[in-house]
């Protein structure tokens, strides 16, 4: 058989690339540590590489957001420790000033450190992190959560009740805050009473039944906002804003406590005939737990030489606001802990999934270097083998034989 000069070369060459094509393959696999360079090596294979490559990264993600959740629940734990702290101080000043004791220097003290009091406990429900959002403000967390409002003298909240949520696994979501509306919001109401007429008759006013001041509220009748005491014959009667005698006549003693629609009226025992008592009552304010503390701390201000009466309302509506506030920030600190705790258990769970994805893709296509070395070291051989030979035979001639 005659072979051409031509062919000769090509088919040399052509045994020369394939042997570097082999060695260049398994050099390629060794050093990307993997068996599958191209979707042809494995096409089911590198479908699953893919797909488990995905699954590592999201996992990945995850973890992240762990972080990130661990954070935002610690900062809110650490606020809401603070919080308590505070309030609890309040809550031991208030009992104090109750005693009666306290000379009226002794209670500007307390409302001065009630007002810093205030003050912190307002830095704080406008808490924010690291990056500047408001951790109290729901789901507006760029806007600050609690102001100062003039009119009413107290502070409200003005953000939303939203939680968000961070995603911990691809079905597992957790709050990463509470609003401030379900944590310090709405804990007590404050009533406004303003006498008209008849105010120097007035010893003292209490609200003792404030569910029965809501619920007359709530009804909305206009006429119940204004009211008139009238003395009259040795009783006393009470006429509604529309000049209806609602209440009494009622035997009257100077000095008795006169109660309509939860409000108490602490009358003089100066009051004789014909003398009324004109007031009129404002809508019930919500009251958080910054706004008690503010006014529990106008109360001692404004009680001057006036004896424990004058304040014991503001003092007991306090009390048991601030018990209330205790309760719902423990609670939250209590629902943060769960959290932190359901928040462990699946950063582990991803952690043990993790483990298992990376077995399943080396599994598929990890290099086995065993293999790879001893195909590296034939093929290595191969190759040189042919570059020899070509080398030889190419330079026969029939001249070598003449």
């Amino acid at each position: 058989m005659r072979l051409s000069t031509s062919l000769f070369y090509q088919r040399a060459q052509d045994t020369l690339m394939t042997s570097q094509s082999r060695l260049d393959k398994v050099q390629l696999q060794l050093t990307k540590q993997t068996s599958i360079l191209s979707p042809a090596d494995d096409p089911i294979g590198n479908s699953q590489v893919l797909a488990l490559d995905e699954k590592i990264a999201q996992n990945a993600q995850f973890d992240r957001n762990s972080i990130t959740l661990e954070n935002s629940l610690g900062r809110e734990d650490s606020v809401l420790s603070g919080m308590v702290n505070y309030i609890q101080r309040a809550r031991v000043l208030a009992v104090n000033a109750g005693n009666g004791s306290l000379s009226s220097e002794n209670r500007e003290a307390v409302a001065l450190e009630l007002r810093n009091i205030e003050k912190a406990l307002f830095d704080y429900t406008n808490s924010q992190d690291e990056a500047g959002e408001y951790i109290f403000a729901g789901y507006q967390n760029r806007i600050q959560p609690m102001e100062y409002d003039n009119a009413s003298q107290s502070y409200s909240y003005r953000s939303d009740d939203g939680q968000r949520e961070i995603q911990l696994s691809p079905s597992l979501y957790l709050p990463a805050g509470d609003p401030g509306s379900k944590v310090f919001n709405n804990l007590s109401k404050r009533v406004d009473v303003e006498f008209t007429a008849g105010d120097n008759l007035v010893e003292g006013l209490k609200a003792p039944n404030r569910e029965t001041l809501a619920n007359y509220w709530d009804a909305g009748d206009p006429d119940t906002q204004s009211a008139t005491i009238e003395f009259v014959g040795g009783n006393y009667q009470v006429r509604d804003g529309g000049n209806n005698i609602v209440q009494g006549p009622t035997a009257y003693n100077p000095g008795d406590s006169i109660v309509y629609k939860g409000v108490e009226v602490e009358t003089s025992d100066t009051v004789v005939n014909g003398d009324s008592i004109e007031f009129d009552i404002g809508e019930p304010i919500s009251r958080n737990i910054v706004t008690q503390v503010g006014d529990l701390a106008t109360a001692f201000e404004n009680s001057g030489a006036q004896g424990k009466g004058f304040f014991s309302e503001e003092i007991d509506s306090s009390l048991a606001a601030f018990d209330d506030a205790i309760s719902s920030l423990t609670n939250a600190q209590a629902k943060v802990g769960a959290r932190l705790n359901v928040l462990e258990s699946a950063r582990l769970s991803n952690t043990d999934i993790e483990i298992v994805n990376k077995k399943a893709r080396a599994d598929i296509s990890d290099v086995d270097y065993s293999e790879a070395i001893t195909d590296l070291i034939k093929n290595e051989t191969i190759y040189s083998a042919s570059q020899q030979v070509f080398s030889r035979v190419s330079r026969l001639s029939l001249f070598d034989y003449l």
